[in-house]
């Protein structure tokens, strides 16, 4: 009996240690193929979900920047163009039309050769109703300006062009720097149309007897233009009406 019960005792322990071999040599393996990495399938995997990320973020933000990079042109345009309406308004708030030289009637037969006439040249193609240009002359009388528009190569472009002249002890001369018509710069903008329709053409201050010619002198300006780059959507037509002195 003594026997049996220490044999009983010694299986016993036996299955115990065994049990104990075996859990420490499962933790073990367990530890092992923790610290081994990721499969190769798992890094696949991993580098697909990443670069797909990748692809996604860039182009959201190759969007955000082009998006702004037009937003900045538009804005340069309007800029350009805002300008260009200053310029104008400048000339006609400081002065007023310059009738003298729309007066074909007075001065076809006169010589303009003249010094007194040199801002009066070019008559027979800037008339007042040609629509293609404006005169304006100074307050004091000592400076006049051209602006004009000539249509360029392609019917969807043109410049801008202006002359400015001086008046020094009654003679007019060009004003330096503008000894020629210079283009008025636009970096980002299509002049495709340029129109200046004057009201009324007859001077307000030649016959004031005439009621119907004794109005505010005032231009209507249209313009129509579009971006010089071709992946900017941007065309405008635009028009505004500047007022001017009669004398």
């Amino acid at each position: 009996m003594k026997y049996f019960l220490i044999k009983s005792g010694q299986w016993v322990s036996d299955k115990i240690q065994m049990l104990l071999r075996n859990f420490r040599m499962s933790a073990e393996n367990a530890v092992s193929k923790k610290s081994a990495g990721f499969t190769l399938i798992e890094l696949m995997i991993a580098i697909v979900i990443f670069v797909s990320f990748l692809i996604l973020v860039s182009n959201s933000f190759i969007g955000i920047i082009r998006a702004q990079v037009a937003a900045n042109e538009v804005r340069q345009m309007y800029g350009e163009l805002r300008g260009f309406v200053d310029f104008v308004n400048g000339e006609m708030r400081e002065g007023r039309v310059d009738y003298f030289c729309y007066r074909q009637d007075l001065i076809q037969n006169l010589d303009f050769n003249q010094a007194s006439l040199v801002r009066c040249a070019d008559g027979a193609t800037l008339t007042i109703d040609a629509g293609n240009n404006l005169r304006t002359i100074s307050k004091d009388g000592l400076m006049s300006s051209v602006i004009r528009f000539v249509p360029g190569g392609s019917v969807n472009s043109g410049t801008v062009q202006v002359q400015k002249f001086r008046n020094s002890d009654g003679v007019w001369a060009p004003e330096s720097g503008y000894e020629g018509f210079k283009e008025f710069a636009f970096g980002n903008l299509d002049i495709r149309n340029l129109r200046f329709d004057i009201y009324p053409q007859a001077d307000p201050a030649a016959d004031t007897a005439d009621l119907s010619t004794q109005l505010q002198p005032m231009v209507e300006m249209s313009m129509a233009v579009a971006s010089t780059n071709p992946s900017v959507n941007f065309d405008l037509q635009f028009q505004t009406m500047i007022t001017s002195r009669a004398k």
